[in-house]
């Protein structure tokens, strides 16, 4: 069933079918859309991070080739997701077999997915509260704060890209114009001098700054296809991506280690409350969670489908399903002591991208009338996905060392274990 038949329900109901071509969007649709996944709270984090590591020029290179590196990650991937209409997960089932896809794959992006949606709930519900509380005196309990944003957050994933489309279109430049004000306020009130970087002593390395850039924007390289299969052609994936992604990347990136560096304030809501722009940090800080956060709800609510084997019409409950777990999760306190866990499995996630581009690109000959999704297990691809992750975090600790190890592994474990993709392209060679 296609979104446009569904037009009159106002939500989008296709989860795992193959998106139609009258369902397509146009790349600046889903460029908004890809700028929302990168523009986040953790974003301007990291250039906090970086900041604090690290002389500004440095910072500010390392976390844009890190950004790179990603742009060219989400194009490989979304590539696929174009020319098959099909999500992340769906697309892992030739490289790891239909079973292998539903156990190991969607499992692991639906528990990614929902612990990360409770834990940024978390972090705009408290920031709410205790801006409110700064502002007005009003001591909103951190709990409700909480449930209602991440309600309203939920309920724009539920309703799907289309809403994802609208609320970014809308969000993106408000925040942007928020933010550079408050940057210009900031310059005023605290000047050049903290800028020169005197006292600043570097405590990362070049390259593990370019690896923190691409970790904070990790699991969104592997399931870009989740959004690109939207896309009309791959010269359009490649338009929303770099346009999307590197552009608010940098500009985010560049706004948190300035801001860092002439306030010594981590926190940049707090920032904006601190030069004169108390409403406006916290629209700042309500819109940076949202645009973020109700991506991890719809990537969640896809997998939850895959990993139950739900009909395919019931995207919508998933959806929802996962996002009230997450706020559930939230308000007890429980995400807190597992935030480590959820970070660890991102070296998890990243070897089934290597998967995924190996089977596709180069087993498959990067053509969509290769792919063929195998019942059962492909162990090629459960072998190099476990080896990737092993490698990965035990002996490099890079997170996107695993993609490489991964698609390394998979093209020698393949050889012996033929995917049915290469069946498919040696029998039309």
């Amino acid at each position: 069933m296609s979104t446009n038949e569904n037009k009159g329900k106002k939500a989008e109901v296709t989860a795992l079918q193959a998106i139609s071509a009258e369902d397509r969007k146009d790349w600046i649709s889903l460029a908004f859309v890809q700028a929302g996944i990168c523009v986040c709270v953790p974003a301007f984090l990291l250039g906090a991070l970086l900041a604090e590591a690290m002389p500004i020029w440095p910072a500010i290179i390392s976390g844009s080739l890190g950004y790179l590196i990603v742009v060219v990650g989400m194009v490989a991937t979304g590539m696929i997701g174009c020319d098959l209409g099909l999500a992340a997960c769906t697309c892992c089932q030739a490289g790891f077999g239909k079973s292998g896809a539903r156990f190991i794959v969607s499992t692991i992006f639906a528990v990614n997915m929902i612990g990360w949606f409770g834990i940024q709930n978390g972090v705009c519900g408290e920031a709410f509260s205790n801006a409110m509380l700064a502002m007005t005196g009003w001591d909103i309990p951190v709990v409700v704060s909480n449930t209602i944003w991440g309600i309203i957050m939920l309920l724009t994933a539920v309703y799907g890209v289309h809403a994802l489309e609208k609320l970014d279109k809308i969000s993106i430049p408000l925040l942007m114009v928020i933010m550079c004000y408050g940057t210009f306020l900031a310059f005023k009130i605290y000047g050049t001098g903290n800028l020169n970087d005197e006292g600043t002593v570097q405590s990362m390395s070049f390259m593990s700054g370019v690896a923190l850039s691409f970790n904070f924007t990790a699991v969104g390289t592997i399931t870009g296809p989740d959004y690109t299969r939207f896309q009309k052609s791959r010269k359009d994936t490649v338009k929303s991506v770099f346009y999307g992604v590197f552009p608010m990347g940098v500009i985010t990136l560049i706004m948190g280690i300035v801001l860092t560096k002439l306030s010594g304030q981590y926190d940049i809501s707090m920032v904006l409350i601190e030069v004169g722009l108390p409403f406006l940090g916290i629209i700042a800080l309500v819109i940076s969670t949202w645009t973020t956060n109700s991506t991890n709800a719809y990537s969640a609510g896809l997998n939850i489908v895959m990993a139950l084997k739900l009909n395919d019409n019931r995207r919508r409950e998933a959806t929802l399903i996962s996002g009230i777990i997450g706020i559930v999760l939230c308000d007890l306190g429980i995400l807190g002591h597992v935030e480590g866990v959820l970070s660890l499995l991102s070296y998890v996630v990243c070897p089934v991208g290597g998967v995924i581009l190996a089977d596709y690109w180069v087993v498959g000959r990067g053509k969509a009338k290769n792919f063929r999704p195998q019942d059962g297990v492909n162990w090629a691809g459960v072998i190099a996905w476990a080896l990737g992750a092993i490698i990965s975090y035990a002996l490099v600790k890079i997170e996107f060392v695993g993609i490489i190890v991964g698609f390394v592994i998979y093209l020698i474990a393949e050889r012996f274990i033929p995917s049915a993709s290469r069946d498919s392209a040696e029998n039309v060679a």
